[in-house]
Order: structure tokens, then C-alpha cells, then sequence
């Protein structure tokens, strides 16, 4: 028998946007398509220099619209949370666009498992030549605890999804945000990270959500192993200050993401000013494990996408 729907929910949809106003009416008007009624639609603009403001207004009262100068992901999460009213929160870049039933669905697992803070789907990619492939589907809907596995420095579970593909309980992301405004793209990851190792979940089967691979895209499909590296030594440097609890997974993360910049040849600042502080920053005990495990990683050429 299926869980009843609860109507009491309320449900933020936040979709953060920059200079995507080709895209962003499309996200916007799936937010406001949703069959679960009691949703806000709330729509972050981090200082877009092309029509995504003209783009927005037009929606009038229909969504709230929090207008910033330009911050970066991090930065329009955190106002985007700070603006929302919801019990839960879904994540929406603005290229992308939600199905219509995927905050039923969010609400529904949720109603069936009381005890979780967070729901991760699939998503459907849609390339610009019209292909379409999902992001790796799981078997079956599965409810997880990752907590300490987290606390050992691992998270076995599959592999996380992108923005649109979260949404997490207002509990849990008022214990994670604000975020580091250092980490201006792929803030996702941050939020993953953390949500894993922090509380149960669930992992849905459905594919919810469908993301728009189009070329400008920040990060995905990108194999630019400096901005990977730049951006998962952030996530490691943060993590670790924020949760000192986790730090053998913040070690795993900086290891890995060490191993990636070592491989790429090429001189970046913003990793080795990050670098240099992460390592000033641990303790004496634990430098000789860090140390092995970041040449272990240097030696098999660092990681390509997940970091699992």
C-alpha cells in the first residue's frame, strides 16, 4: 500500500540562475507545473548580465525573486535557503527542469521513511543534438544510512547526482549552510557530501528531472582536471573547518583532489594557496596517512569524476 501524499509539506523549489535566461523561463515554469500543490517558487538571480532579470519579472507574485550581484553558486544557495519558507528544499539550476510529478514523489518517499533528511533521484540529460541518456539509475527505490562510514572517511552509496537532482529537509541544510562563498561552482558536491554523512536518506529510482548539456555548462562533461581539483580542494578545505568530526572524509576528498592537480601539470593558484593551508591546518598524527594517501592517488592518476 502507498503512502498517502501529506498535503501539510510545504516545499521550496529554489532554482539559482546566471546569465541562463534562454533556459530559465522553461525551469521556472516546471517549478510552477508541479502536481504537488503546496509549493513556493523561489528564483535566485547572481548578477545576470543578460534578459534573466526582464525573464523573472515577468513571472510577477507567481515565484519570490531574490536579485544579488554576482557571488558565485555557493553564494546563490545561501540566499536562495536564506529566502525560502519550505519544510524541504528542492534544487533547481535554471538550464535544467523538473518533471511534474517530482515533488509528489520527494514528498511521498518522505512521508514513507519520517526519519530521512534527504531524497536524490536520476536525471535525464538532453544534449543539444536531441540524444538523451540518464545519469547511472538504481535498481530499486533504497533508503541509506551512511553516518559512519561517513565518520571512517567513506561513502559506499551511489554515485551523487546534480543540483536538480537534490532535495534535502530545512533541518538538515540549516545545520550545513551557509556554505564557503569560495566554492562559486559545483556547490552541489558540497551539499552531497555532506547530507550523505550527516543523515539518512534515499535514493530514488525515478528520473525526476532532465538536464541540459548545451556547451556552457560550468562543470558537467567538462574534463578539465584544474577546475575538478580547485573545486574539490575547496570542498575539503570547508568541510573539514565546518565539521572537524569528519575529518578523515575531508582527508579522502583533499587526497584525491591533490592527486588530480599533481597530475594535470599545470601551476594554479587558487589549488596551491589551498593546499598549502589544508596541510597547515592538520594535525601533525595525521599527515603521514594524508601524505600516502594523495602519492597513492598521484601514482594512479587521480580520479576522473566521482569521488568515491
Amino acid at each position: 500500500m502507498e503512502p498517502t501524499v501529506r498535503s501539510d509539506m510545504k516545499v521550496s523549489i529554489v532554482i539559482n540562475n546566471y546569465n541562463y535566461g534562454r533556459f530559465l523561463g522553461a525551469a521556472i515554469d516546471s517549478a510552477l507545473a508541479q502536481s504537488y500543490a503546496h509549493t513556493e517558487v523561489v528564483v535566485v538571480d547572481d548578477g545576470s548580465t543578460d534578459d534573466s532579470r526582464e525573464v523573472i519579472a515577468g513571472y510577477g507574485e507567481r515565484i519570490r525573486s531574490v536579485m544579488k550581484t554576482n557571488g558565485g553558486q555557493a553564494s546563490a544557495f545561501n540566499a536562495g535557503f536564506a529566502a525560502s519558507e519550505g519544510d524541504v528544499i528542492c534544487m533547481l539550476d535554471s538550464d535544467d527542469f523538473f518533471y511534474p510529478n517530482k515533488v509528489e514523489q520527494v514528498v511521498k518517499a518522505i512521508t514513507a521513511y519520517p526519519e530521512v533528511r534527504w531524497v536524490f533521484h536520476p536525471i535525464c540529460r538532453i544534449f543539444q543534438d536531441g540524444r538523451t541518456a540518464s545519469t547511472p539509475p538504481i535498481p530499486e527505490t533504497i533508503s541509506v544510512d551512511h553516518r559512519k562510514s561517513a565518520l571512517r572517511g567513506k561513502l559506499p552509496g551511489p554515485p551523487g547526482p546534480v543540483t536538480s537532482g537534490l532535495a534535502m529537509s530545512r533541518q538538515l541544510l540549516d545545520s550545513i549552510l551557509p556554505m564557503a562563498e569560495s566554492i562559486r561552482i559545483t556547490a552541489d558536491n558540497y551539499l552531497i557530501f555532506l547530507a550523505e554523512a550527516l543523515s539518512p536518506g534515499i535514493y530514488l529510482h525515478d528520473v525526476l528531472a532532465a538536464q541540459r548539456i548545451h556547451g556552457a555548462n560550468h562543470y558537467t562533461m567538462r574534463r578539465d582536471q584544474i577546475l575538478q581539483a580547485r573545486v574539490h580542494l575547496l570542498i575539503a578545505q570547508n568541510m573539514r573547518r565546518r565539521f572537524p568530526r569528519l575529518s578523515l572524509l575531508s582527508n579522502r576528498v583533499f587526497a584525491r583532489s591533490f592527486a588530480l592537480y599533481a597530475t594535470a601539470f599545470r601551476r594554479d593558484s587558487i589549488c596551491e594557496a589551498t593546499i598549502k593551508d589544508y596541510v597547515r591546518s592538520t594535525a601533525f598524527s595525521e599527515i603521514p596517512d594524508l601524505l600516502l594517501r594523495a602519492g597513492y592517488h598521484t601514482v594512479r592518476g587521480g580520479f576522473v569524476n566521482q569521488m568515491r
